[in-house]
């Protein structure tokens, strides 16, 4: 009986162990204002401070914002000792808008600088003061070797950078995140980013994923010293960035996956401006490029560099511009990727991008951000444009396209390409790991087919496709766009069991030339079909 009672004195201690060095997620609301209230500033820092006493105690803390409440904010949040979470409430409402506002002088100074862990949910922030200027990257990683988050936020209107890193070892991560009108849109070059690196070392972690991120004046990342050891950026929409200095400047990535990204305008002015562009990219490969990665060093003698099913383009608008414009330097000759990526994907270069130009359903800023970089072309001098582009809101921003697009189904799996959130019901599908099934997708296993293979697969002039028949039936053989339509019958027969191939040469069934890109091959018979990928490159 005593072993019992021992037993269960142990397991209590433990448990109130636990609970000490575990304690229960405190939530602190925090009041903001609604339109036609009285001025209130500072709320988030006065709750924040005011929490100090709690924390000694119990540092488990999230700090949650009203839906539908404005946020005036005009001194620094130093999270020195604890983990920053800032949230919005629960709920469906407009999201919590905290805006960046200057100070009873006049002055301004960041709005965060987190030196632990900084998690950033489902809010806004504006760094657009109240007088027309910006403020410069407000929003500073300090937590050396911490986890950085942001989650369902919009951060518009900064005249550096949506993010500063200042210190090494950080895992940065931006998901479903829309950000937009980076940079002083006025005098060109120099900032704008989404992600602005600038620390010496090391980064562990970078992932971007099924974000929206336009109008942005240089890159949206930049990585000039620091090392990085993953780098994914995967299901993000890019548009309209004036890249004086590129678009994704990976610089030493030990390891980087680019996939089913959509890059839309990223470099807007082409190659214009080389001298300038050159002074802030480390590798010797100094020719303009919309991604680039620096050349391999000391402290970097390896590298992979994995990228699929990016859709990489220049509305014509633009390019037509540029070419009839001196130099008349067409932008739609700059490079996709520079050399230090062409040599790492190696023979997955015919996968790694294509070009299709896309109609999104709402980017009216797409047109100011035309008017004001032809603006700036044929005035350069001028100091003041007389419609600025930063006061697009996001909101104004749905950047899903039609669906009969290549891009639609161009992804892994099937998916479309771009930021997944413009299609709510497909992503659904997607985070469950599930196949998109706008092909009728039965795998490799349908009674009476089998060993469907093809050769060459990525394919230039022709493939050969094997298949096997383990009973007797009509087959058909058909080759599909990325659209879901027919493009060509190889066979439509009845036919015995045993083995056959059948060639395709890229061509449709009036025998034109089919353009390079993805295709389904699908054969059919008697009891379903099998669908499989075909890659051609010319």
């Amino acid at each position: 009986m005593k072993t019992i009672y021992r037993k269960l004195f142990l397991l209590g201690t433990f448990f109130l162990l636990l609970q000490a060095a575990y304690p229960q997620l405190r939530v602190v609301t925090i009041q903001g204002i609604t339109p036609g209230q009285p001025l209130v500033y500072d709320q988030i820092f006065n709750a924040i401070n005011a929490d100090a006493t709690n924390r000694l105690t119990n540092k488990n803390v999230v700090y949650e914002l009203k839906r539908g409440q404005v946020y005036l904010n005009t001194s620094t949040i130093n999270s020195a000792d604890f983990d920053l979470y800032i949230r919005a409430e629960a709920g469906t409402g407009t999201m919590p808008i905290i805006f960046h506002t200057l100070n009873s002088a006049g002055a301004t100074a960041a709005m965060i600088t987190a030196r632990q862990n900084l998690i950033l949910e489902n809010i806004e922030i504006d760094g657009k003061h109240s007088n027309g200027t910006l403020g410069n990257r407000i929003l500073n990683m300090y937590g050396k070797n911490y986890r950085c988050t942001f989650k369902g936020c919009r951060i518009i209107n900064d005249r550096g950078g949506a993010l500063a890193v200042q210190v090494d070892g950080v895992k940065l991560y931006y998901i479903d995140c829309i950000i937009g009108n980076m940079g002083h849109q006025i005098s060109l070059g120099g900032n704008g980013r989404a992600v602005d690196l600038r620390n010496t070392g090391t980064v562990d972690t970078v992932v971007i994923q099924n974000c929206t991120m336009y109008n942005m004046t240089d890159r949206v990342f930049r990585n000039m010293a620091p090392i990085i050891n993953y780098f994914k950026m995967d299901h993000n929409t890019i548009v309209n960035i004036q890249g004086y200095h590129g678009c994704i400047q990976l610089g030493k990535t030990k390891k980087a996956i680019i996939t089913n990204n959509v890059f839309a305008n990223p470099l807007t002015h082409g190659d214009r401006f080389p001298d300038r562009w050159r002074t802030e990219q480390m590798q010797p490969d100094k020719a303009f490029a919309v991604i680039t990665h620096d050349s391999l060093s000391s402290k970097l003698t390896s590298a992979t560099v994995e990228m699929r099913n990016n859709n990489i383009y220049h509305e014509k608008k633009f390019v037509d511009f540029f070419n009839l414009t001196p130099p008349n330097d067409s932008i739609g000759n700059v490079r996709p990727i520079n050399n230090a990526i062409i040599k790492f994907v190696g023979a997955t270069l015919p996968q790694a991008y294509y070009a299709e130009e896309l109609t999104f359903k709402n980017t009216s800023a797409s047109l100011m951000l035309y008017n004001f970089l032809t603006y700036w072309v044929t005035h350069p001098k001028a100091s003041v444009f007389p419609n600025n582009f930063s006061v697009i809101y996001p909101y104004e921003w749905d950047v899903s396209y039609s669906t009969t697009s290549k891009s639609y189904t161009a992804g892994d799996n099937g998916y479309p390409v771009g930021d997944l959130n413009a299609w709510p019901a497909l992503k659904a599908k997607w985070a469950q790991g599930l196949p998109n099934k706008s092909l009728v997708i039965k795998g490799l296993s349908v009674e009476g087919l089998g060993n469907v293979q093809n050769f060459p697969n990525p394919f230039n002039d022709q493939t050969t496709i094997y298949y096997s028949l383990t009973k007797t039936q009509n087959v058909e053989v058909s080759v599909y766009n990325a659209s879901g339509q027919k493009a060509k019958i190889l066979v439509n027969a009845e036919m015995s069991e045993g083995n056959y191939n059948v060639v395709w040469d890229g061509t449709d069934n009036s025998g034109s030339n089919l353009p390079k890109g993805l295709y389904f091959l699908q054969i059919t018979g008697s009891n379903g079909n099998i669908v499989k990928k075909l890659i051609k490159n010319w």
